[in-house]
């Protein structure tokens, strides 16, 4: 048994006659019918029935085929392996982090990513963004993701979002009736704040400071995800990056929007002067798709 009669059989299979597959094969209609006698032989199983001038594929032939169409589509997946392998290779991809985005977004574009490309290691490191942008300007990486950019000529920056931040409020919370939380509403509430150094942290605390609504203001979190387990357990409310709610909607936590809205950015940084990477940008590109579900409705 060899290939050449594998593909003779198969494509009589697929083609419904020898004459059919003489032609995609390129040779004679006599040839064909050679190999299957040579193939029937090797195997000791009668594969077609001969009726009037027809192929009719007998049990034990339909059988066989099933074992040979598996055996092809194994041969497919190699060759789109290779494909894979010469396009992008058996490399590394090096992924840092804000926790925002590291603990549910980023993961899930990693399993898009290596549906697509499993033969690629990757990996991925949560760090605060003065450690991602540390990296990012060193070549410890190959992307990161940060919220607040540090000017740097080290550093080549691409935006990926601003999007309006939400409520999240505690199980249970008497806010969670309404549809839209405002300022006014969280008069006199325990609120959990981001960190200081958080560009986000002084956009909310204008709103509230420009309205004059005074917040009880107990705890302060550098993270959006502390922040929200902090409220899952009914330790306060807070304003969160979207992407952050996304990954607690299943906590019993309630999260509305916020107005007037609360601007959450987003950027992949890069080395600046960084040679083209296909692995980067099949990933950048990824991550590019995945945000769409974001963007609000026109």
């Amino acid at each position: 048994m060899n290939l050449r009669q594998i593909e003779a059989f198969r494509l009589i299979m697929l083609r419904g006659s020898m004459t059919a597959a003489a032609q995609e094969l390129h040779t004679s209609q006599p040839s064909i019918s050679r190999l299957i006698a040579e193939l029937e032989a090797s195997i000791e199983l009668r594969l077609f029935e001969r009726k009037a001038g027809r192929l009719t594929p007998t049990d034990e032939g339909l059988t066989f085929y099933r074992e040979v169409e598996r055996s092809f589509l194994g041969l497919e997946n190699l060759a789109q392996a290779a494909k894979d392998i010469r396009f992008f290779g058996t490399g590394r991809l090096r992924i840092a982090a804000m926790p925002a985005v590291a603990l549910g977004f980023v993961p899930r574009c990693i399993r898009i990513f290596k549906e697509r490309y499993p033969n690629v290691t990757i990996s991925l490191q949560m760090r605060s963004e003065a450690t991602v942008t540390r990296w990012s300007s060193s070549h410890y990486c190959d992307i990161g993701f940060v919220a607040n950019i540090v000017g740097s000529p080290s550093i080549e920056v691409r935006h990926l979002y601003s999007l309006p931040g939400y409520c999240a409020l505690p199980p249970g919370h008497k806010l969670a009736s309404r549809e839209v939380i405002v300022p006014e509403d969280l008069e006199g509430e325990s609120f959990i704040s981001l960190a200081l150094e958080d560009g986000a942290r002084a956009r909310v605390d204008r709103v509230f400071e420009r309205l004059g609504v005074k917040r009880q203001l107990a705890l302060e979190s550098p993270f959006g995800a502390t922040i929200c387990a902090l409220v899952g357990q009914g330790l306060g409310i807070g304003i969160v990056n979207p992407i952050v709610a996304d990954d607690y909607r299943h906590t019993g936590i309630t999260f509305r929007p916020f107005k007037p809205a609360i601007v959450f950015e987003g950027n992949a940084l890069f080395p600046t002067h960084h040679e083209a990477n296909v692995l980067v940008d099949g990933f950048l590109q990824i991550v590019r798709d995945e945000l769409r579900q974001y963007e609000p409705a026109e």
